[in-house]
C-alpha cells in the first residue's frame, strides 16, 4: 500500500468513527431531554394556548394579548390589533404543589453524639 491509500483509509475510518460518535451523542442527548421532560411533568397550558402565569388565580381570566386581524370593511386589511384573550377560566393541567422540606441536619445540636456501649466479647467455642 502506498502512502495515498493509507491516508484515504485513515480518513475514511475517522469519518466513520466520527459519524458513529455523533449518533451516540445525539441518542444520549435525546434520552436525557426525554427524562427531563418526564420529570418536569406537563406544561401548564390552557386550552387557549397560554401559560398558567397569564391567568388570574381568583377569577381565572386570561390577561394575555392576542393579535386580531381586522379590516376596514372596504376590502383593505388593517394591521393586527392587540386585544385581550377571550378565555374566561384556566382549563389546563394543575401543577403539583411545591413543598418545602427543611434540611435534615437543621435540628442537629452542637452536643457530641453519645458513644455506643462496647459489645461484650463472646466466649470462644471449643473446636470439635
Amino acid at each position: 500500500m502506498d502512502a495515498i491509500s493509507i491516508a484515504v483509509v485513515v480518513m475514511a475510518g475517522g469519518y466513520a468513527v466520527n459519524g458513529a460518535l455523533d449518533r451516540v451523542r445525539r441518542i444520549r442527548k435525546d434520552r436525557r431531554e426525554a427524562q427531563d421532560r418526564a420529570l418536569r411533568g406537563p406544561e401548564p397550558l390552557c386550552g387557549c394556548g397560554h401559560h398558567l402565569a397569564y391567568h388570574d388565580l381568583h377569577d381565572g381570566r386570561c390577561y394575555a394579548e392576542v393579535k386580531r386581524k381586522g379590516g376596514s370593511g372596504e376590502g383593505k386589511p388593517k394591521d393586527a390589533s392587540p386585544a385581550q384573550c377571550t378565555c374566561r377560566r384556566y382549563a389546563g393541567p394543575e401543577p403539583l404543589a411545591t413543598l418545602y422540606a427543611p434540611p435534615l441536619n437543621a435540628g442537629a445540636s452542637a452536643e457530641p453524639r453519645p458513644e455506643r456501649p462496647e459489645r461484650p466479647e463472646l466466649p470462644e467455642l471449643p473446636e470439635g
